[in-house]
């Protein structure tokens, strides 16, 4: 009988370890499995998507794709795995005194798909008469700026005006407030309201930028002549770009005159001439200032290659026939002869020998398919030159996603369209496609200037779903100071259905232990178990059994063998003879 009870102890005792171990990893299972859940659902709730519509002014800017021209922008975020769309109201427009001459069914509604950056939600440009503006003013009028946020906890708020920062002048729980005057000696004003969050990242979002032109006053024309210059591999100074700002012109007949002093003949050009009424320019780029088809006796600004010194400039505008005005400057052809470098300090020739360039990339629309019509995506590239000196581009390389394919003849540079024959060229790599941008002579870029190329691509059925990446390289002539700065990448998604995107919304696979009621069942049932053993006669059995089973007496011999190795062998030659 003390035997049996001694049996039945140890049995007992090896059922509570047993349930002991199984309730604890029970409990922990529990915890750790309520705690993914409560992750899963923050991540779900804070993992959402925004989308957008804003309104632009057609006298402003006639097709959507830069919301920086909008007036009025409205937001709407979903979760993640919801498709996201929202339309303009045109209603609220009646809230507003807008100032322009647009009829109000005029106005035109765009889609924003995604916003990345939705905490700032909403700016609101006025004139001193309260007028809601569309994206024109006159030289003389006032901005009044009133900018909201989600959350009026955030920090260092910020007006920047044309890359200058500007305190508010007035802030009220999410909203901020900036009166802005006297900017006559600037065409545009680029505004972004900004602030800093709790992490000390900068705020940025579209919803909040604008660029309003300023109109030029008094009567149509010509108010200045610019003329860029580089410097060619063989010492020869050339003209790369000439703009000729002027007023509000009303027709696209128009022509301008050079003149050179007496040293050269007079050059009239008809075409080439790339004419932006709501900025008030006239821009002539160099490619189209070295073709003779665009002047009057096939002559060009070639006839200046082999000048040297000063030589002044003078160009007269005509519009309709009509001269609207004379504009000057004076341009300094350099030697040709290769300049001798005189020693310098080390330091100061490094700085001057590095480009600053910094390297951004767009697409329009953010979702495409596979399908025509709805398969071709707009990538637009901007290089701005950081430096306080010109500094030059040799080539512009951007490798397309898998299944993309680039539009022939759909670059534009700088606003005009370019010959894929003698600056374009596309190469198979693989299973994609690579563009390489490359003039003869590199692409200068001014201080605090900026190139910007636009291409279209098209995804056919190779084009995989889900989000692809395009990513851009740029090759300065000049050893980069940042490497990293001149890669830049767009993101573009390929859905079978934009308006209805299905985003896979995973969550973590536990078995089982998913359900409570699993959970708790396990453990009634140790529990169960455990009381039955230590109270019930069956429990004695149950004891007899596991103890008498080769399973719990081999296990005791595994134990024996490494914790007392004398019981061991003394069981071990008993087994035998038995």
């Amino acid at each position: 009988m003390r035997t049996q009870s001694r049996n039945t102890k140890r049995a007992l005792r090896v059922l509570l370890i047993v349930g002991g171990i199984l309730i604890v990893a029970l409990i922990g299972a529990v915890i750790y499995f309520y705690a993914i859940a409560d992750t899963v659902q923050e991540e779900q709730k804070g993992n959402q998507i925004t989308c957008g519509c804003y309104m632009i002014d057609p006298a402003v800017v006639n097709d959507c794709g830069d919301p920086k021209k909008a007036f009025l922008f409205s937001s709407k975020s979903v979760p993640s795995d919801q498709a996201c769309s929202i339309a303009c109201d045109t209603q609220l427009l009646s809230e507003y005194v807008i100032k322009s001459s647009t009829a109000t069914d005029r106005f035109k509604s765009c889609n924003i798909r995604s916003i990345s950056d939705a905490r700032c939600q909403e700016m609101i440009l006025t004139d001193q008469d309260g007028k809601l503006i569309t994206g024109k003013i006159n030289p003389e009028d006032e901005v009044n700026i009133e900018a909201t946020f989600d959350n009026e906890n955030y920090s260092n708020y910020t007006f920047k005006i044309n890359t200058q920062s500007n305190t508010p002048d007035k802030i009220e729980g999410k909203k901020i407030y900036k009166k802005v005057t006297d900017f006559k000696d600037v065409n545009s004003l680029d505004i972004l309201a900004t602030a800093t969050d709790s992490k000390g990242d900068s705020i940025n979002s579209i919803i909040c930028r604008r660029v309003i032109d300023i109109n030029v006053s008094g009567s149509t024309g010509a108010n200045a002549l610019t003329a860029t210059t580089e410097r060619q591999s063989d010492g020869r100074t050339k003209i790369s770009q000439i703009t000729i700002s002027v007023g509000q012109l009303s027709s696209e007949n128009v022509k301008v005159s050079f003149s050179f002093g007496t040293k050269f003949q007079t050059l009239t050009t008809e075409g080439g001439l790339n004419i932006e009424s709501a900025k008030g320019t006239v821009t002539i780029t160099k490619a189209n200032l070295y073709d003779a088809t665009n002047f009057v006796g096939d002559q060009s600004f070639a006839i200046l290659d082999n000048h040297e010194g000063p030589l002044p400039i003078t160009a007269e505008v005509f519009v309709d026939d009509t001269s609207i005005g004379v504009v000057s400057t004076e341009v300094e052809f350099l030697s040709q002869e290769v300049p001798v470098v005189e020693e310098t300090d080390e330091e100061e020739e490094e700085e001057e020998s590095h480009s600053n360039f910094s390297t951004s990339k767009i697409a329009s629309p953010s979702c495409i398919e596979r399908v025509e019509s709805n398969n071709v995506a707009t990538f637009t590239i901007s290089i701005k030159n950081n430096s306080d000196i010109t500094q030059e581009i040799t080539s512009i390389k951007d490798k397309l996603p898998l299944g993309f394919t680039y539009v022939v003849e759909s670059t534009v540079v700088n606003g005009t369209a370019a010959t894929d024959g003698s600056l374009t060229t596309v190469s198979n790599i693989g299973s994609t496609q690579e563009i390489v941008w490359q003039q003869s002579s590199p692409w200068s870029v001014v201080a605090s200037g900026q190139l910007t190329i636009v291409f279209r691509a098209k995804a056919d059925s190779n084009a995989l779903t889900g989000e692809n990446l395009n990513e851009v390289i740029v090759n300065p002539v000049q050893i980069p100071s940042d490497p990293s700065t001149l890669r830049s990448q767009a993101s573009i998604v390929v859905a079978q259905d934009c308006d209805n995107p299905t985003v896979p919304v995973t969550t973590p696979s536990t078995g089982i232990l998913d359900n409570l009621f699993v959970r708790l069942a396990i453990g009634i049932v140790l529990f169960a178990t455990a009381w039955a053993v230590y109270t019930r006669p069956e429990g004695v059995k149950l004891s007899q059994i596991i103890l008498n089973s080769d399973i719990y007496k081999d296990a005791e011999m595994t134990k024996y063998k490494y914790t007392n190795p004398k019981k061991y062998f003394e069981e071990k030659i008993v087994r035998e003879k038995k």
